[in-house]
């Protein structure tokens, strides 16, 4: 009785500590949607997204610790942000330009009805 009973409290323990630790695993991704490996990525294009895009390059390319450098930025629902890992800020500063990305999405239009 008491084996049985101590065989179900560890395997509790044993599963909790298992779900503790997928959940933890999961969490080091800086950006759901962002592709890439040690030398850059995509960022799917949105107006939030660009907002913090270079943030997100950043803590991507940090892992591998390189330096981002945003390289393009197509403005249409679908496109991407792309960006570089670089070993330094200085390195191809004029063959690869960084591209300016925008601090915050402009306002919503209003419909003037009368």
């Amino acid at each position: 009785m008491k084996a049985t009973n101590l065989a179900a409290i560890l395997g509790t323990i044993g599963l909790a500590l298992l779900a503790g630790g997928t959940a933890q695993a999961q969490a080091w991704e800086p950006w759901p949607m962002l592709h890439g490996n040690d030398t850059g990525g995509i960022i799917p294009w949105s107006c939030e997204n660009e907002a913090v895009a270079r943030r997100v390059a950043a803590s991507y390319c940090a892992q591998y610790r390189k330096y981002a450098r945003i390289t393009g930025v197509t403005r249409h629902y679908g496109d991407y942000i792309s960006f570089n890992c670089l070993w330094s800020p200085w390195v191809g500063r004029y063959d690869l330009p960084a591209v300016p990305t925008r601090a915050s999405c402009p306002a919503e239009p209003r419909l003037l009805t009368k």
